[in-house]
């Protein structure tokens, strides 16, 4: 769920109720006899972090609809819900199995907030850390393989998509390493409020030191930017039924995806000491990639720790974010535990192996 407070459900199902009657023709699936909609449950979904995620039921058999919501607390300075729903339409319209259409909602008069809608997508949906998701532990290897193969030829898809024909590209960052850089060091900045993690400071000085050289030959790719089983639906045959969250979108390397899915599998194994028995090792599934994709991977040991700077810097930008609600909440007095993030440790752990 979203980190820190969320708005009322009831205010919400109200406000959804007005813009469905007003608004039906907008619902994503509509109805086959074309009667009117009703709204018949509105609840929070509970994953998602960065955004406010509600579930809708509209009853009558339709299969619902989900809201985006900004957050009350923001993960990121000037959230645009609309340059997200341009992406998901855009990647959808090019293959990619995204939620859409996806429509924006900026009239504030429904529930106090600007707002994406968007069809729910039904099927598995793995958890946070698969290792302790039963589901996936449960499967046979094969098809715990399966999952990790079906978020790589999602990659690659993505990878492939013609960005410019779309006309994203102005909404997104990118495209050169230079400008992530940048636009991370300003993030970090924001999100630690003036005073982050040092080892924040010291870790994007050594991507600046090792920042690989622009491949000419190469040119830059739409980047999902949270490439992760848990954002994949899979449906009953195990292959991949939606490509969720595209909050993070950019332009640049396929790197930048690559390096965050497997900085992160660095970061799990080193957190619980065991992996999916199933899932393929690192050299494998990168070759994998490069079958798929026909783009042979290169500096991916240093894509792993920027993207590790990535994701400490918004769980610490969420630690921040629950530190204050429970300060609000118990009168403040407890201390300030993000110096103690695992996370710490990995990143510099990943650095020193990246040398």
């Amino acid at each position: 769920m979203a980190t820190g407070a969320q708005r009322d459900q009831g205010e919400l199902g109200e406000g959804v109720a007005r813009w469905v009657r007003d608004h039906g023709d907008l619902v994503p699936g509509g109805t086959e006899d074309g009667r009117p909609l009703e709204v018949t449950g509105v609840a929070h979904a509970d994953a998602g972090m960065a955004n406010e995620t509600v579930m809708v039921e509209l009853g009558r058999g339709h299969p619902g609809m989900v809201l985006r919501l900004p957050p009350l607390e923001p993960t990121f300075p000037g959230t645009d819900l609309s340059a997200q729903a341009a992406v998901q339409n855009a990647v959808a319209a090019a293959g990619i199995p995204a939620p859409a259409p996806t429509v924006f909602v900026s009239d504030l008069r429904w529930i106090g907030t600007p707002f994406l809608v968007m069809p729910r997508v039904n099927g598995f949906i793995p958890g946070p850390a698969p290792v302790f998701d039963p589901l996936i532990t449960g499967a046979s290897p094969e098809r715990q393989r399966s999952y990790v193969d079906g978020l790589l030829e999602t990659l690659a898809a993505v990878h492939a998509v013609d960005w410019q024909a779309t006309g994203i590209g102005p909404l997104l960052p990118g495209p050169t390493l230079d400008g992530a850089l940048n636009h991370w060091t300003r993030y970090v900045e924001w999100a630690g409020e003036g005073a982050p993690l040092p080892v924040l400071g010291v870790a994007l000085s050594w991507c600046r030191r090792h920042q690989p050289p622009a491949d000419v030959g190469d040119a830059p790719a739409l980047i999902w930017g949270d490439p992760r089983l848990g954002n994949l639906v899979f449906d009953d045959g195990g292959a991949v039924h939606a490509v969720l969250d595209w909050d993070l979108a950019a332009i640049g390397p396929p790197e930048m995806d690559l390096g965050w899915y497997f900085g992160l599998e660095f970061m799990m194994d080193r957190l619980f000491g065991q992996r999916v028995p199933g899932f393929p090792e690192r050299a494998e599934a990168v070759e994998t990639y490069q079958q798929r994709s026909g783009h042979t991977v290169s500096s991916l040991a240093w894509h792993e720790v920027f993207a590790l700077v990535r994701a400490l810097a918004i769980n610490d930008r969420h630690q921040r974010i629950a530190a204050t609600q429970r300060q609000g909440t118990t009168g403040g007095g407890r201390p300030d535990r993000r110096t103690e993030n695992p996370m710490i440790e990995i990143l510099s752990a990943r650095i020193d192996a990246a040398g």
